[in-house]
C-alpha cells in the first residue's frame, strides 16, 4: 500500500505536530514554516527513513479543501452499502472533516508504519482512506469500501466542538421533509440520491433573525455590485466611488464579513474575486425571498433577474426601510428549501464528479450559492458567513 490519507475532524496544526513528535520521540522532525508539511527522519547504522505528511485543513485551503470534502461525499454516497445505517454515519462523518493528511514514504506502508498511523488516526480520532477506495476507522477496521462491504456493525460519529455532535434519529418532521424533497425531485426528473440523510428539524435548527438576514442581504448585494461593476469593465475609481455610495446609503459599513470587507477595500480587485463575489448575488436572491420580497425560489436552473433584484433595495431610501417593509418567512419554509437544495446541490456534484452535464437543466453555480445562502438561513454547524460549506 502507498496511498493513504488520514482524515479527521480537528485542525490544530500544532497538537498535530506536537502528536507526531510524542509518536517518534527518538527522529528529527522538520516543520515547514507554514506548518502545512512535516517530515520525520529515523535514522539507524546504515540506513535513513525518511516520512512526510502533507496537511490541508479547512482553514488554510477552505475552497481546495471544500471541494475535495464534497467529491469524497458524492463518491461514498454513490456505494450501495450492505449496511445503510453505517453508511449514513460515515457520510455524516465525512461531513464534520476538517483536515486531511497525505502519507508520503518512499516505499510501501510497512506493518510498523501502519500502525504508527492508526495510533495518530486515533489520537486524532480520524478516519483512514488507502488507495483503493477503501475507508477504515482509527483501529483499522474496514468501515466501507468500493463493494459496500464493512468489518464492522456501528459507528459512533464523533467530530470537533465547532460541529454539532449529534447521532440521534432525525425528527419526524425532518423525515417528511427529506420525503417531500425526493417527490419533488422526481417529478422534476432529477434522479436524486435516497441515501441522503434527513436533515436537522424544527426543534433543532435556529433561523437568522430579520436583522441579520437584511443585514446579509444588503452586504451580498454590495459585494456583487462591484463584482459586476469591474466585470463589465468600468473603472476601479468609478466602481470604488459607486460602491461607497451605496454604502453610505444603507449606512452598511458594518454589514460585510472579513472576506467581502477586504474585497471591497481593495482597489480594483483580481479577476477570480470579481467572478466569485460577482456570484453573490444568487445568494441574494435567496436572503429577498427569505424576507419575503421574493415571492419563490424554482429550481437552481437559471441565473436570478439581477435587475430587478437589485431593485428591490434601490426603491428603498434606507437600510431602515428596507428593514421594516420585510417579512421574514417561517422557519417550516425555510427548511423546506433548505433540504431541497442540498439534494440539488448533490446532484450538480455528483455530475462534475463523473463529468456530465446536471440532469434536467441545473445550473451548479446557482445550486451551489443557494446552498451556501440556504446553510447560513438555518445556521448551518453554527458557521460564519465566510465559513459556510455547502456539504452533500
Amino acid at each position: 500500500m502507498r496511498n493513504c490519507a488520514i482524515y479527521s475532524s480537528q485542525f490544530d496544526l500544532d497538537q498535530l505536530y506536537e502528536m507526531i513528535q510524542s509518536i517518534y520521540p527518538d527522529a528529527a522532525i522538520q516543520r515547514r514554516e507554514d506548518h502545512t508539511h512535516i517530515q520525520v527522519i529515523q535514522k539507524k547504522w546504515f540506513s535513513k527513513k525518511t516520512k512526510g505528511f502533507n496537511i490541508m485543513t479547512s482553514q488554510t485551503h477552505p475552497e481546495e479543501f471544500g471541494t475535495m470534502i464534497q467529491g469524497m461525499l458524492g463518491f461514498m454516497s454513490q456505494i450501495e452499502g450492505r449496511n445503510a445505517a453505517l453508511q449514513e454515519k460515515v457520510l455524516i462523518k465525512c461531513s464534520t472533516l476538517n483536515m486531511v493528511i497525505g502519507i508520503e514514504t518512499e516505499e510501501d506502508i510497512s506493518e510498523e508504519f501502519f500502525n504508527e498511523l492508526l495510533q495518530l488516526a486515533e489520537a486524532l480520532d480520524a478516519i483512514i482512506f488507502c488507495g483503493g477506495g477503501s475507508l477504515l476507522n482509527a483501529q483499522g477496521q474496514l468501515l466501507l469500501d468500493v463493494n459496500g462491504e464493512s468489518e464492522v456493525e456501528d459507528y459512533t460519529v464523533t467530530a470537533h466542538t465547532s460541529y454539532l455532535d449529534d447521532t440521534r434519529p432525525p425528527s419526524a418532521d425532518a423525515v417528511e421533509r427529506k420525503a417531500r424533497s425526493e417527490q419533488r425531485l422526481a417529478a422534476q426528473g432529477v434522479p436524486y440520491n435516497a441515501n441522503l440523510p434527513a436533515r436537522a428539524g424544527e426543534q433543532d435548527t435556529t433561523i437568522r433573525t430579520k436583522e441579520e438576514v437584511a443585514q446579509r442581504a444588503v452586504a451580498l448585494c454590495i459585494a456583487a455590485l462591484k463584482g459586476e461593476c469591474l466585470g463589465a469593465g468600468e473603472s476601479d475609481d468609478d466602481t470604488a466611488a459607486l460602491v461607497q455610495e451605496v454604502i453610505d446609503k444603507y449606512d452598511a459599513s458594518a454589514f460585510f464579513s472579513p472576506d467581502e470587507k477586504s474585497f471591497l477595500d481593495q482597489h480594483g480587485a483580481q479577476q477570480q474575486e470579481v467572478i466569485r463575489f460577482s456570484w453573490g448575488y444568487e445568494a441574494y436572491h435567496v436572503m429577498l425571498w427569505a424576507l419575503g420580497y421574493v415571492e419563490e425560489l424554482s429550481a437552481p436552473t437559471e441565473l436570478c433577474n439581477v435587475s430587478k433584484d437589485v431593485g428591490y433595495l434601490q426603491q428603498k431610501d434606507s437600510y431602515a426601510e428596507f428593514l421594516s417593509d420585510a417579512t421574514l418567512r417561517s422557519k417550516d419554509e425555510i427548511l423546506d428549501e433548505a433540504d431541497l437544495i442540498y439534494r440539488y446541490n448533490w446532484v450538480c456534484v455528483n455530475s462534475r464528479i463523473k463529468e456530465e452535464l446536471p440532469p434536467a437543466g441545473l445550473n451548479p453555480g446557482v445550486a451551489y450559492e443557494r446552498h451556501r445562502a440556504l446553510n447560513w438561513l438555518i445556521s448551518y454547524l453554527d458557521q460564519t458567513w465566510d465559513e459556510v460549506r455547502t456539504d452533500t
